[in-house]
């Protein structure tokens, strides 16, 4: 029984795999030189712009989470496309995984934001060095982008310790 979550179905804009692919290979290029080109506009016409140096680490930080999740979608999108004749790595293209393969990198870059802003504000029980360097934030954004879904399983078990639960009374 298909409930339509699965295969083609899911995915209504395309007729064929091959189409998909290539969009979403497009996709992560396009995506890849916008954020690319807003670091380069951020880093030297930021301040010639109007952009306080306030805003452009918070900017620096979104960007650094968004490249990060970037290449972590495009490393799955490298590993399901590159099989090769043998198929080697074993990982069949799923159509319907086209809107997680298009949010992800959105989503990782909430994810290192957000958890950047409570780490520089000393909410963790551990402190960044250089809280005020825009290259810190991106480095560490990055990598909290990469790993947003180990940042989200973390931040769920330390939230479950801290929040208190619901009584039945």
């Amino acid at each position: 029984m298909n409930n339509g979550l699965e295969g083609r179905e899911c995915v209504p804009f395309f007729k064929t795999d091959k189409n998909q692919i290539i969009f979403e290979f497009v996709y992560l290029i396009v995506a890849f030189f916008a954020a690319v080109g807003l670091l380069v506009v951020l880093q030297f016409y930021g301040d010639k712009v109007g952009i306080s140096y306030r805003d452009k680490l918070a900017m620096m930080a979104v960007i650094g989470g968004f490249l990060g999740g970037w290449v972590y979608d495009t490393k799955w999108f490298y590993r399901v496309t590159a099989r090769g004749k043998r198929d080697q790595y074993g990982f069949p293209w799923q159509p319907h995984k086209f809107y997680w393969r298009v949010m992800t990198p959105f989503l990782a870059s909430l994810v290192a934001f957000s958890t950047y802003l409570l780490a520089s504000a000393d909410f963790f029980p551990f402190s960044l060095k250089e809280k005020e360097s825009a290259r810190t934030a991106f480095a560490i954004c990055f990598l909290l982008g990469y790993f947003s879904d180990l940042v989200l399983s973390r931040l769920a078990a330390w939230a479950e310790k801290i929040v208190p639960k619901a009584s039945n009374d």
